[in-house]
């Protein structure tokens, strides 16, 4: 059961577990985990949150790449310096994960870009520290992947960071995961997020202690990323990391589905979604997820109404699309 949540009910919803973080007051802590290198969408969404940061809407803490894959940190690297966020921690994670991609890796334009990391740390030590530090309740994660890292960090033990589990870490730091995962279209899909590491993905819906707000496939088909705005290099006048690597990805001219994208976006701007009733969503063994309602469940499954797109493609076209002379 879908339903729209008109502003009554969305400042009802910012008072219990399942409410996004607010954006108005002070700025999101947010993590991003992310697969960079197997689309496109990952480098538009991470371009969508550096952007947030200038824009004092986010407090990026770390984005971390869940595969043992040296260019794809050193992208991520490459576009947060080339956004002017070299502080932010890019991390790798040291465990193998199952792809099935066979296209282009355009993380090899980061040779084009500068870095500013010497090496990338494994991602759970550092996520761990990070939280230790941050206050009750207070960081978003957005997981643009699979669930690998977020699996082993719902694991992990006590260190030297912190006394607490994995589990109990999360529960009394985040406020949620925002999460491009899982299809609920009229054919059945196991989707691709999901699939890759399907043990972690039902660890991270079973385990995750606090809310989870679910992007699935469909809604990313709804707003099309327009590749007239990578022919003018999303409005800089030096090339952009993000563009180059769109157009490495796949012959242009083309539009591309905002799967990531989207999933960022929903932390900033949640009253452009149409949100489920709360209930809890499982992963079962082929890879496929299903929602069930449960006014106790604090998962939420997000959609979009045929006139909400358009707004989606405006807030995104206002996040990545600037001018040098703008700066």
């Amino acid at each position: 059961m879908i339903r729209r949540l008109f502003p009554a009910a969305l400042a009802f919803l910012a008072l219990c577990c399942c409410a996004p973080p607010a954006v108005k007051d002070a700025p999101v802590k947010m993590i991003i985990e992310t697969d960079m290198g197997n689309d496109i969408d990952d480098a538009l969404a991470l371009a969508v949150a550096l952007r947030a940061v200038d824009e004092g809407k986010v407090e990026l803490l770390a984005v971390g790449c869940h595969k043992n894959c040296p260019t794809a940190a050193a992208y991520t690297d490459a576009v947060c310096t080339w956004y002017g966020h070299p502080e932010v921690p890019v991390a790798m994670s040291v465990t193998p994960v199952q792809e099935f991609s066979d296209y282009v890796d355009y993380t090899a334009k980061v040779e084009d870009f500068e870095t500013t990391a010497q090496e990338y740390p494994e991602p759970v030590a550092l996520y761990r520290r990070i939280l230790a530090s941050q206050p009750d309740g207070s960081v978003a994660f957005v997981s643009l992947g699979f669930g690998t890292t977020l699996a082993q960090l719902l694991e992990s033990g006590p260190d030297g960071y912190s006394e607490l589990n994995g589990k109990e870490l999360v529960a009394r730091k985040t406020r949620g995961l925002s999460v491009m995962a899982g299809s609920y279209g009229e054919k059945k899909r196991a989707e691709y997020n999901v699939v890759n590491d399907i043990p972690a993905m039902k660890k991270v819906f079973e385990l995750w202690p606090t809310a989870i707000w679910q992007n699935p496939f469909e809604i990313g088909k709804q707003v099309m990323y327009p590749g007239r705005l990578i022919e003018e290099n999303l409005g800089y006048d030096r090339p952009n990391p993000v563009a180059e690597g769109y157009i490495a990805y796949k012959t242009m001219p083309y539009d591309r589905p905002s799967w990531d994208v989207l999933s960022v976006l929903y932390v900033l701007y949640p009253e452009l979604f149409t949100e489920s009733v709360p209930g809890a969503v499982s992963v079962d063994e082929e890879g496929y997820t299903w929602f069930t309602p449960d006014p106790s469940g604090h998962h939420i499954v997000l959609s979009a109404t045929l006139d909400q797109p358009q707004a989606l493609m405006a807030a995104e076209q206002e996040m990545t699309f600037r001018n040098d002379a703008d700066l």
